[in-house]
């Protein structure tokens, strides 16, 4: 598994920080994914999408509102 997880010729094809780099890129990617789902999962409830009392046209209308 290490060969796919780490550059080629690891350890020593990279700079002494890369791992500690890595962490932090990896936690960047990780909370920029939960960004993106919380805000489309807001966008939508916004919307009306999952809310049964909610009309096609209220949801079109607030949609434009905003």
């Amino acid at each position: 598994s290490q060969r796919v997880l780490l550059p080629q010729g690891f350890p020593d094809s990279v700079s002494p920080d890369y791992a500690r780099y890595q962490c932090w890129d990896s936690l960047q990617a990780l909370c920029s994914s939960l960004a993106g789902s919380l805000s489309t999962r807001a966008v939508l409830e916004a919307v009306g999408v999952g809310d049964g009392a909610a009309s096609v046209s209220g949801a079109a209308l607030t949609w434009l509102l905003r």
